[in-house]
This record gives structure tokens, C-alpha cells and sequence, in this order.
């Protein structure tokens, strides 16, 4: 009992009273957001349950069958396209107010809509073929509703949840190789699950991190060697802190384990790193059937193009390059050229930010990531996948592997036109960052999740930061190390690769 009277004795002295306070006004908080956001989607939803009904009756949907039935059928129809719409805009992530950005909820909303409307029209125009023209022009008009409405609850919900700042304040606990200052300013600017308000170095040693988040809400761990990031986790369980870190490739492979019992111990099975046969051949099916209509359905846009590029500079127009898919296999990937007939005199490298290389059709076809429509033959040929790790050239796999040994693991699958890195990450973006998304996508594959990472391309159409170049003066995506890294590298590599961020 003393012990427990000193506990909440020392509790109280760091203010614990206060931070439970302050925990519970947050929870409220978040609470009355969510009853804010979930009611308005409703009242949303009810309207477009109300205008189809309109719609449908005005049309005479099922006027052959008995009132009575009519109703019920029409009541049935409206309410599939409201769970249709719904389920669309939780897979295009349209409901995430305060985890991803206003053009992100904007485009979950317009495609959602777009594509509910698609297929309802198609639909009633198969058993209502004189009614198509008029079909059409209602699905259109109902996009452009549901659009307006669903940027007004966007903005609406974004409002109030900035308004009242529905972030808990973190304490970043960052390492040697990180920039504290631009990681605060950046991650304070998108994320909004919390809030840098502290940020402490590592360096100062255990115990001293433990007296400064002992009162603490959340804790941020950045790049932290393995050890240090353990003890402080261990910690924030006990002391029921909410805690978010950077993951470990490790991190992945253990999120994939599979538990069970032998004897009196408890084991964690890793299973291997690959796609079900049955979901593989499934998959191919898919790449198929989407490449070879899209490549019917691209082919003006992609004879276009391939006009302006010969015109431009009279060079070839499909530029080819070695890459590495499935098991180390080379293949020849193919692109429309965006860049200079001798672009790579000097060597391979990455295109940079303000790249002179860069032709100014391949400015705009980049831009755009039209450039990429070749690659559908690509798919066709079975050298690459729809969705995957994208292919890299053997040189940079090469380098990447030196400081990321784990690098090589994606190629354990096709290499993809599109994927989990390309959705979610930029062009930029550090292998080390890559390879974690890559093995996320492999040890997590369904059908569902290309399907939606093949709508989610679309998005990225309009982000720039995804085609942003790397920064001039290098040559691939690594970051050159810190002085404190290329001395471990020297030193211990096998401690250099232990502690990184990987």
C-alpha cells in the first residue's frame, strides 16, 4: 500500500492529475468529432438515397411489376447505391479527415461517385436501352452533386477539426541522422494524428528520457538505434503511454508472424516471403484483362505523344532500359523518352529536381506519368505486374543493397507499373523507406488491395511531390551518410546496419 501511496504521491508532483485531465478533454474531444462526422455523412448519404429514389421513380424504374413491388425495388436499388458509394469512399480513403490531405478526400469523393454512377448507368441501360442517353446525362449531373456536396462536408469536417486541434501533443525522440527541425516542421504540416511540441536526442541516455516523457501523452521514436528504441517502448507500456516509432524491416516480418503453441512455449512462425500460388495466378488474370484494355483505350493518347517526341527532337521514341523483376531476371522495360537521346553519357542516375536532361514534351508527360504507358506491353509480356515493387536497374539494386541487405527481398515478385511505394511514397523517396513499403504490399497482398492501389494511381496524377526529382548532385536515391555513419561503416558495419532506421 505505501508503495502505491508513493506512486500516486510522485504521479501528482509531475502533474499526472493534470495529464489525466488533459487526456480526458482530448478523448471528449475526439468523441464529439467523431458523432460530428459520422452524423453529417448520414444526412449526406440520405441525400443521395433521396435523389435516386426521385430519380428511379420518375424514370418508371420496374413500372411493369405491382406497386407494392415497385417500391420495395426501388427502395432496394437506392439503398445498394448508397452502400456501393459508401463502401467506395472508406476503399479510396474519402473518409480520412485528418489523416490524409484535402485533394486526397476531394478525389476519394469525385471517383467514388464517378464510378457508382458509371456502373448504375451501364447497368439500367442494359435492361433500358432507350432510356442510355438520358441515363448518362443523369449519372453526370449526379457526380457533379455528389461532388459539390462531398467537398462541402470535406471542408466542413477539415474545419472543425482544425478548429479544435484534435492532435495530441508528442515528444520526438529523434537520432544522429535525423534533420530535428525539418522533420518537426514537416511532420507538424501533414500529419494530424499528433503534434511535435518536444523534441529530445537521443544521446541524453535512458534515464533521462524517461524523467522528461514521464508525463507524457504520446511519444514519437524516430531513427533510434534498436536498443534504445526497445528500452524506451518497454517503458511506454508500462506506463501506458500512447507510443508511434519509425519501423524496422524486422517490425515488418513480426506483424506477419503466426502464433501457436509446441508444448508449454509460445512460438511466432515467420511465414516465407511470397505470393500464394492461387493469388499469383489470379493476379495474372488481372494484369491481362486491365492492360489490354488499357492499352486500347490509351492508344490515341499514346499515339499522340509518340508524334510529339519525334517531332520535337526527331529521336526514337520508346526508350528501353534494363531492369530486374521476379527472382533477378532482367528484362527490357520500356517508356515513352522524356529525356535526351544521350541523357546517360556520363552513367546511370536518378532524374534530378531541375533536370536539363528532361526534353520539354517529357516535362509534361512525367509530370503526368504518361510516360509510363508502354510498360503495358510490359505487363502483357508477363515481364511486370500491374501492381509491385517498381523494377530498379541492376547498378542501384547493386549500391542499395550494400547499406540495405534487405533491399534484394522485393524481388520476389513482378515488378510493378504501379505499388504501395508509388501510391503512398514519392519518386524521391529513400530506398530504406521503399523496401518497407514493398514488403508491406508483399507479406500483405489480396486482390483487394491492387484493386485499390489501381484507383489510388489516379490520385497521384495530380500530387507533384510524386515526380519530384532527387536533390542535384546525386546519382540514386541513397542519401550520403553522416560523418558518424561512414565512420561505423568503416569501423562495424554489422552495428551500422543494426542500428539504422531498417
Amino acid at each position: 500500500m505505501s508503495v502505491l501511496l508513493t506512486d500516486k504521491a510522485h504521479y501528482l508532483q509531475f502533474g499526472g492529475g493534470k495529464k489525466r485531465q488533459d487526456m480526458g478533454n482530448f478523448g471528449l474531444k475526439n468523441y464529439k468529432f467523431s458523432v460530428f462526422k459520422y452524423i453529417t455523412l448520414f444526412c449526406l448519404m440520405a441525400i443521395c438515397f433521396l435523389m435516386m429514389l426521385h430519380i428511379m421513380y420518375k424514370l418508371n424504374f420496374f413500372g411493369t411489376l405491382s406497386e407494392n413491388t415497385q417500391t420495395k425495388s426501388i427502395i432496394f436499388v437506392s439503398l445498394l447505391y448508397c452502400i456501393a458509394f459508401y463502401a467506395l469512399l472508406v476503399m479510396l480513403e474519402g473518409l480520412g479527415i485528418g489523416k490524409r490531405r484535402l485533394l486526397d478526400l476531394f478525389f476519394g469523393f469525385f471517383f467514388s461517385s464517378f464510378s457508382v454512377n458509371a456502373v448504375f448507368a451501364i447497368i439500367c441501360g442494359i435492361f433500358f436501352p432507350r432510356i442510355l442517353a438520358r441515363l448518362v446525362v443523369i449519372a453526370l449531373l449526379l457526380v457533379v452533386i455528389e461532388s459539390a456536396f462531398g467537398v462541402i462536408w470535406v471542408m466542413s469536417c477539415h474545419r472543425v477539426y482544425e478548429k479544435y486541434q484534435f492532435r495530441k501533443e508528442a515528444i520526438f525522440i529523434y537520432g544522429n541522422r535525423e534533420d530535428e527541425g525539418e522533420f518537426t516542421r514537416i511532420n507538424n504540416t501533414i500529419n494530424r494524428y499528433f503534434k511535435i511540441s518536444r523534441s529530445i536526442n537521443c544521446d541524453i541516455g535512458f534515464e533521462a528520457i524517461c524523467n522528461e516523457i514521464r508525463e507524457s501523452s504520446v511519444i514519437y521514436l524516430g531513427d533510434i538505434p534498436v536498443a534504445v528504441r526497445n528500452r524506451i517502448l518497454k517503458y511506454c507500456m508500462r506506463k501506458k503511454i500512447d507510443c508511434y516509432c519509425i519501423p524496422k524491416i524486422s517490425d515488418i516480418y513480426i506483424q506477419n508472424s503466426k502464433v501457436f503453441q509446441l508444448n508449454d512455449k509460445l512460438l511466432l512462425r515467420y511465414p516465407p516471403l511470397e505470393v500464394e500460388r492461387g493469388k499469383a495466378i489470379i493476379k495474372r488474370a488481372m494484369d491481362i484483362v486491365i492492360s489490354s484494355v488499357m492499352l486500347v483505350v490509351a492508344s490515341p493518347v499514346m499515339l499522340v505523344i509518340a508524334i510529339a517526341i519525334k517531332l520535337t527532337d526527331h529521336g526514337p521514341v520508346i526508350f528501353k532500359q534494363e531492369r530486374l523483376t521476379k527472382d533477378g531476371k532482367e528484362f527490357y522495360m520500356y517508356k515513352f523518352r522524356s529525356m535526351t537521346v544521350d541523357a546517360e553519357k556520363d552513367g546511370a542516375r536518378l532524374a534530378s529536381k531541375y533536370d536539363k536532361r528532361v526534353t520539354k514534351v517529357g516535362k509534361i508527360i512525367r509530370n503526368i506519368h504518361f510516360d509510363e504507358f508502354p510498360q503495358l506491353v510490359n505487363i502483357l509480356k508477363g515481364e511486370m505486374s500491374l501492381v509491385g515493387p517498381r523494377p530498379e536497374r541492376a547498378e542501384f539494386i547493386e549500391e542499395y543493397s550494400r547499406h540495405i541487405p534487405e533491399f534484394p527481398e522485393r524481388l520476389k515478385v513482378k515488378g510493378g507499373l504501379t505499388g504501395y511505394a508509388q501510391v503512398y511514397g514519392r519518386y524521391n523517396t529513400e530506398p530504406e523507406d521503399k523496401i518497407k513499403y514493398d514488403l508491406y504490399y508483399i507479406y500483405n497482398y489480396s486482390l483487394r488491395m491492387d484493386i485499390k492501389l489501381i484507383i489510388l494511381t489516379v490520385r497521384i496524377l495530380f500530387q507533384k511531390e510524386n515526380t519530384e526529382g532527387i536533390e542535384e548532385g546525386q546519382i540514386s536515391a541513397l542519401k550520403e551518410g553522416t560523418e558518424s555513419d561512414l565512420k561505423i561503416i568503416a569501423d562495424k558495419p554489422e552495428e551500422y546496419v543494426e542500428n539504422r532506421q531498417i
